[in-house]
């Protein structure tokens, strides 16, 4: 395997100009099962090792005390470790399995099966899950049980981004937003361990319902993996524990180095999405559990399908206020499954053709690399064109054509000396821009410093950088002229509510399952880089969440007063709970609250920083993400998880836990025997 040696190492949401750690002692590439034995098993005392995917952690949590085990380089330089198996899935399921599975019943009721290495990043899953098996291969489900398993396939949920890998999304606790069902990390049927010193182990559910009496053979797996080549057949054990299993899918890579996982699919469908603008201040008392004499925001209906149940809620809430402090706009997602003929497009936009990469590892033209799906603005079924956003942040500075039709609209309303008021200075403004008519030429001066700083700014500024500018310009709490910083106050948050429109303005789409759940913009250089992110964990019925929104929004005011600004968001979204012990989803109805801003401006660390005080407080009852920014102490994480943490802590113990998976994070946050 390829071994690098003294060479830096950084994130993807790190500033890209600069790297996190300028020296790293070794990084590896492992090819496979044995390369990773050999790591593992052949490490000196003092080396310790952390496994890493595609670097999409914001969180101490994916760093190395020493050496790195890259199972997908994030530069694409060094062959991933990302194959589809074929082994075990059919290879080695059990006799009883695979005969229930001849059943053509078997795919509606309860899915199929795959089996992937670590390194497998989520768009290159869908896209492969979306496949079609129509030669009806042997080595397949569909060959080796018939046409019923010819797919395509889907996922039951997934988070916003698919450039994770997918053992990295669920390890750390990734989630949607459907408040039906739970997190990733509860479509893990088995895992593929190894542990430190080499030893390595099938960990495997066992569910009754669908896999009576065991999902695989034991003769079939201990023959495959109990191979010399893997250290013998002393070196290999299977484990069918819930509990171990349990521990082990959200494990924050302590345990060991996953190399492969065995997931649950189901037969491909597609969702209606539905956003739609409201002010926080309307919904925050929605936002509580459902009854059935009060729906809340959770039992909609659509009129294109009135039987299909809602399963997804998103409310993104805008940090900048507007209408005199007193409104802040929120943004309102909600999700119904369809059938794939309502919704069948998406396939071109997210996935696109086949480009001849290997059988086990497909590229797609289309996978990792295009905006997100874009419906036309009258037919929901179809695919549009990028937005003017998307469009920008493919380039440097994209605020210039937004800003200057901020400067239009208030030299208009100067102009007319109040007359003309446009659609933004009417929503942000209180009393129709009445309020405003004693700042007409504090405005005349606001707009012209506005067109000075577009001439001035940089091709390449990213979104950041050309918003601190322009806080700078709006909030300078130096400026001695009353008028001039009310004026500058008023006219930084109209570029906010603008901003926040492009992003959350209603609009209906209607797409395969993974076109609607995968949000990132992969052509984006320029919006969504150096980013500060913790998410917070509440119980959806706690009064304690809404309080907490209410406390962000205080604090962005406070900060706009003191000329800094938070650009960002609060998004809260939905789930149900997870079997993982350690996973942050431990109530019935989760809320998970992603408070997120851009590091180039003053004011959106402190954002983070204040929400992630204010979730760590005993009295608050919140858990922080495992993947997002996460201070947490071991006194703190015993706080949150209780009897789960000490079956987390007995079950790593039994994996040798001795160390060659220690980190400086895992020991702060008390993730050790």
């Amino acid at each position: 395997m390829e071994k690098q040696f003294n060479r830096s190492w950084t994130r993807f949401h790190d500033d890209p100009r600069t790297v996190l750690l300028n020296q790293v002692p070794e990084v590896d590439y492992p090819r496979g099962l044995a390369d990773l034995i050999e790591l593992c098993r052949d490490r000196s005392p003092e080396v310790r090792l952390r496994a890493a995917g595609s670097h999409w952690a914001l969180s101490e949590a994916a760093i190395s005390d020493h050496s790195f085990i890259e199972t997908h380089d994030p530069q694409d330089l060094v062959p991933a470790m990302d194959r589809t198996l074929l082994d075990v899935v059919p290879g080695c399921l059990h006799r009883d399995v695979l005969q229930s599975m001849a059943s053509e019943a078997w795919p509606s009721r309860y899915g199929a099966l795959i089996h992937v290495e670590s390194g497998k990043r989520i768009y290159q899953l869908y896209a492969e899950l979306d496949q079609t098996d129509h030669g009806l291969n042997r080595a397949t489900l569909a060959g080796r049980l018939g046409p019923h398993f010819a797919g395509p396939w889907g996922l039951e949920t997934l988070g916003n981004s698919g450039g994770q890998t997918i053992v990295g999304a669920f390890s750390t606790g990734t989630h949607g937003g459907d408040f039906d069902r739970g997190a990733v990390a509860d479509l893990v049927v088995a895992v593929h361990l190894v542990a430190d010193g080499g030893r390595h182990y099938w960990i495997e559910r066992v569910d009754h319902e669908r896999y009576y009496p065991q999902l695989t053979d034991d003769a079939a797996l201990k023959a495959l993996y109990g191979a010399d080549i893997y250290g013998g057949p002393g070196n290999f054990h299977i484990i069918r524990d819930n509990q171990i299993l349990n521990a082990v899918v959200v494990s924050v890579g302590r345990f060991g180095v996953i190399y492969s996982a065995v997931l649950r699919a189901v037969p491909q469908y597609s969702l209606w999405e539905r956003r739609r603008m409201h002010l926080w201040q309307d919904i925050r008392t929605q936002i509580a559990a459902s009854s059935p004499g009060n729906p809340g925001l959770f039992q909609d209906t659509i009129i294109q399908k009135p039987d299909a149940q809602q399963r997804f809620l998103q409310v993104v809430v805008c940090l900048t206020p507007h209408l005199n402090f007193m409104r802040n706009l929120a943004g309102v997602t909600k999700r119904w499954e369809i059938p794939v003929a309502m919704g069948p497009a998406g396939h071109a936009e997210r996935v696109g053709d086949g480009d001849g990469g290997p059988d086990d590892s497909p590229n797609f033209t289309k996978a990792g690399k295009s905006h997100p799906f874009t419906p036309k603005p009258d037919h929901p079924e179809q695919a549009g064109d990028p937005t003017m956003l998307e469009k920008a942040c493919t380039s440097g500075s994209f605020l210039s054509g937004l800003t200057s039709a901020v400067i239009d609209e208030i030299e208009d309303f100067v102009e007319s000396n109040g007359a003309v008021v446009g659609a933004g200075i009417g929503a942000v403004a209180a009393a129709g821009g009445v309020g405003l008519l004693g700042l007409l030429g504090a405005l005349a001066l606001v707009a012209l410093a506005l067109k000075e700083l577009l001439d001035a700014l940089g091709a390449d500024d990213r979104l950041g950088e050309t918003m601190e500018k322009i806080k700078n310009k709006l909030l300078d709490p130096n400026e001695p002229d009353p008028a001039k910083r009310a004026a500058g106050l008023f006219a930084w948050q109209l570029i906010a509510y603008e901003v926040f429109q492009s992003l959350q303005g209603d609009q209906d789409a209607a797409a395969l399952s993974y076109a609607i759940m995968e949000g990132h913009d992969y052509l984006d250089v320029s919006c969504q880089h150096n980013v500060a992110s913790v998410e917070v964990f509440f119980d959806a019925n706690d009064s304690r969440l809404i309080a907490f929104i209410d406390a962000l929004i205080a604090f962005e005011i406070q900060q706009e007063m003191q000329g800094k600004a938070c650009l960002g968001y609060a998004s809260l979204r939905f789930t149900g709970p997870t079997q993982a012990l350690i996973g942050p989803q431990q109530w019935e109805r989760t809320c998970a609250v992603e408070v997120s801003g851009l590091k180039d401006m003053s004011g959106s660390e402190e954002m983070v920083e204040f929400a992630t005080k204010l979730a760590l407080n005993p009295n608050m009852g919140a858990i922080l993400h495992w993947g997002q920014y996460n201070p947490s102490t071991a006194q703190q994480v015993e706080m949150r998880f209780g009897p789960k943490l000490t079956a987390w802590r007995a079950a790593l113990a039994q994996f040798n836990g001795g160390g060659g998976f220690s980190s400086e994070f895992s020991r702060r946050a008390g993730l050790e025997p």
